[in-house]
């Protein structure tokens, strides 16, 4: 699987088609498609966090209560880009008091009243399918990422192959398909021939936790070959200003400070620590600030491939208080390493700086 085709938005118009469910979990990475898509459709359980966002009446057991300000965050962001976000216009649904019952309702009135009367929905309905194919037409590269099933069974998974289909179809006609996920590879397979432009892999969680920039084990492990790409133009609303990188950015109130003092400069906050950065990147989004932003990663083997594709110059670095606990095994290491320095000299312009503050100095020195 080629992880970096995702994030490559050289063919346009380019839409996601997203299903699945969780979406709390999964807003990082969202987030990131609603920046670098030209167009979003959303499907399975994900899609009532939308149509509830966007203010159409959902029953409250579909709805994730917790992900509300994500869900916001989201439709803020397809907005500011004139983006549109698509969801189901009809559902195929299962009479729960009995199971070989199966009928097609519009999505608002199962949503506003029939789930009550023993209504569940299971896949994407007819019409949906059309609107897809009808959209389809004008993209030039399109993803699909995760089931468009409402549950996880594969009972019922005509939503999935009719899908698969218009896919196939879309591939004769140039447009690039990346398919993420068991239901999407499954639904294509038999299908595709020679002519088929196709990029797949089944494992969805490794592509979802590289779309929340998350840096994997075995890429790391080849940074030095490996050309991590950001989305600068996405990520910053101007790529010629100086970059500020924080190694190690924690809760990034230090970051905040400093992007608000320094309108003229850019911030990176690179820090490990998976769930500070998510914090980090809703606050970023609700503040509307485009000269900040962060990634989770570890600094120490991927500085050099993620700052070295940014368009401006890089003109300080800073390490502050690199002092990890060292009653965890784990962590007895020295916290800046050679490597990392040598990055740091490598890229930094001309009188550049560098700065490290540390509680404990010989826990920065160079092994």
């Amino acid at each position: 699987m080629q992880l970096l085709k995702i994030n490559d938005t050289t063919r346009r118009p380019y839409i996601a088609i997203i299903g699945g469910s969780n979406f709390l979990r999964k807003a990082p990475a969202l987030h990131l498609l609603a920046s670098q898509c030209d167009g979003l459709f959303l499907v399975g359980k994900l899609s009532f966090q939308i149509m509830n966002g966007l203010g159409i009446p959902v029953s409250s057991c579909l709805i994730e209560k917790n992900a509300t300000k994500e869900v916001l965050q989201l439709i803020e962001i397809a907005h500011n880009r004139n983006i549109p976000i698509y969801y189901p216009t009809d559902l195929w649904c299962l009479n729960s008091n009995n199971n070989e019952q199966l009928e097609i309702f519009d999505s608002a009135e199962l949503l506003s009243g029939l789930i009550s009367l023993g209504w569940t929905p299971v896949d994407i309905g007819p019409s949906t399918l059309e609107r897809i194919s009808s959209l389809l037409s004008s993209y030039k590269k399109i993803l699909w990422i995760g089931p468009t099933s409402f549950d996880l069974t594969e009972e019922f998974s005509v939503g999935a192959t009719q899908l698969g289909q218009i896919l196939n179809k879309a591939s004769h006609n140039s447009c690039d398909i990346i398919l993420v996920g068991g239901a999407a590879c499954k639904a294509v397979k038999g299908m595709s021939d020679s002519s088929s432009q196709y990029t797949a892999s089944e494992n969805e969680s490794i592509v979802w936790e590289f779309l929340k920039g998350r840096i994997l084990p075995g890429i790391a492990a080849l940074d030095k070959s490996y050309p991590y790409q950001i989305p600068w133009d996405d990520v910053f609303s101007d790529t010629t200003q100086p970059l500020f990188v924080d190694i190690g950015s924690g809760n990034g109130l230090f970051l905040f400070q400093m992007a608000r003092n320094w309108e003229g400069l850019n911030f990176l906050g690179l820090e490990m620590n998976e769930k500070l950065v998510v914090r980090c990147l809703q606050d970023v989004a609700s503040a509307g600030k485009r000269n900040l932003y962060f990634l989770s990663t570890n600094a120490t083997s991927t500085f050099r491939s993620i700052v070295s594709s940014y368009p401006g110059q890089l003109t300080l670095v800073s390490i502050q208080c690199p002092n990890p606990d060292f009653n965890k095994e784990q962590n007895r290491w020295r916290m800046v390493r050679r490597m990392l320095v040598e990055a740091v000299a490598d890229l930094l312009q001309v009188n550049g700086k560098r700065s490290i503050y540390s509680r404990t100095w010989s826990l920065s020195c160079l092994e």
